[in-house]
């Protein structure tokens, strides 16, 4: 009779010299335990954070491509977008993520919301690029511009992919 794979398995543990623990399978097949488990663990847990995007990696926006009227007051951004019917809808969203550092603006997390109102002026959008003028930490202004990330149109609507 074949062993299916739930079929039960007799096993026996052992302890080898250099302290890994063997499991011998019935048919001879050998697993090992111990500091080779360990090992694989932490390959596992490394591997991910090694491949990992970067922090300031962002899916990029789309919505630029079938909406118009594309315009920004403060943190909102608002537009007039196509729906799957061929008719527009006006919508609007809050940009996440985008802060002013020392007069540059920069995203820094979708998670939290955009602060580069607070501290920039004649603030705009051209697609999907963000542009204002930002104060700097010594009192002057930068003109600086940074991507809208991860927004859509979803059917008329502006959302977060």
């Amino acid at each position: 009779m074949a062993a299916g794979p739930l079929a039960s398995v007799a096993v026996a543990f052992t302890q080898d010299p250099i302290g890994i623990s063997v499991c011998r399978h019935f048919d001879g097949g050998i697993l090992m335990h111990g500091l080779l488990r360990t090992a694989l663990k932490s390959v596992v847990l490394i591997l991910p954070i090694a491949f990992a995007l970067p922090a300031q990696a962002q899916q990029m926006s789309s919505y630029q491509d079938s909406c118009r009227h594309i315009r920004v007051h403060g943190a909102t951004l608002s537009a007039d977008c196509r729906r799957m019917n061929g008719s527009f809808n006006e919508t609007a969203i809050e940009i996440r993520g985008i802060e002013n550092i020392d007069g540059n603006l920069q995203f820094s997390s979708m998670v939290q919301p955009s602060s580069y109102q607070i501290t920039c002026r004649h603030i705009r959008v051209t697609g999907a690029t963000l542009t204002a003028l930002c104060r700097r930490i010594d009192g002057t202004w930068n003109e600086s511009s940074a991507l809208i990330a991860g927004i859509a149109n979803i059917d008329g609507n502006l959302q977060y992919q």
